[in-house]
């Protein structure tokens, strides 16, 4: 399955614990970098992806999205977002933070996917300045 946007489709899928979903957007040879080590494959992002019910759960919202030679299918972007932590019982929020996340994709799919706490510093990293 080829995804016409692979990055907006990663955090759908995430937020909805779309599992499936998750992983069709994924390139074989997918790592991520949690912040809990490096997860290669397919399988290893799916279990990363998967939360437990329950608890504190967090919702991802794009703010912007920077992309860069995406034509080919191949290229870059970063994704700034904003991270809600909720309580899943009653939806109050817990607390919340701005990040960045950073991807790297190849034939549509999503090859490697870092977060960083630092916005500037993952625009930087991947070519992109601030505007």
């Amino acid at each position: 399955m080829k995804v016409s946007d692979p990055v907006r489709e990663f955090i759908r899928a995430f937020n909805e614990r779309d599992l499936d979903g998750f992983v069709a957007v994924l390139d074989p040879e997918v790592e991520l970098h949690a912040s809990r080590g490096l997860r290669k494959g397919p399988a290893a992002a799916r279990l990363w992806a998967t939360r437990a019910p329950g608890g504190v759960q967090q919702t991802i919202e794009l703010e912007q999205l920077y992309e860069e030679g995406l034509e080919g299918g191949g290229g870059r972007a970063v994704a700034l977002i904003r991270r809600r932590w909720h309580w899943e019982e009653d939806g109050t929020l817990a607390s919340e933070d701005e990040m960045a996340w950073a991807f790297e994709l190849h034939d549509r799919r999503v090859l490697s996917w870092r977060p960083y706490e630092d916005r500037a510093e993952a625009l930087r990293g991947y070519g992109f300045t601030h505007g």
